[in-house]
């Protein structure tokens, strides 16, 4: 593989690093779930959304939904139940809820021709569920 553009990627990769990463933002939005009847798990998103401007003229965008479930009374297993449900719903291909997780994907072609397209792909997630006090 050698020769074909990885070691100039590499070098140039290495270099843009730690300015991208000194550059680069997050942003987190508060959006209350429980506004539609049907789409109440989890209770409230906190969206992640990282800004790498790695690549000059398209920063890498990664938005991830941070979830909370609410469950003074029902406790830790009924809040795994309704992260079951909020799984199911974002992978069914029914449509009723787009995908949550957006990675970016580059491709670095000698044509630079600037082309984009959306693929949908489902990966294994790993959630790691925390019990906290409700409001501490």
């Amino acid at each position: 593989m050698k020769g074909r553009g990885e070691d100039r990627m590499a070098a140039w990769l290495k270099e843009r690093l730690p300015r991208a990463e000194l550059d680069a933002t997050i942003r987190l939005k508060y959006v209350p779930n429980r506004a539609a009847t049907t789409n109440q798990s989890p209770d409230f998103l906190v969206e992640l959304e990282v800004r790498i401007p790695l690549f000059p003229e398209t920063p890498l965008v990664v938005r991830v939904p941070l979830l909370v479930e609410v469950e003074a009374g029902a406790g830790f297993e009924t809040a795994l139940l309704d992260l079951e449900r909020f799984v199911e719903r974002s992978t069914d291909g029914s449509g009723r809820q787009p995908p949550v997780v957006e990675l970016p994907f580059v491709a670095a072609t000698e044509s630079g021709g600037d082309r984009r397209l959306e693929v949908v792909r489902v990966l294994p997630v790993r959630f790691t569920a925390v019990e906290v006090r409700n409001g501490d």
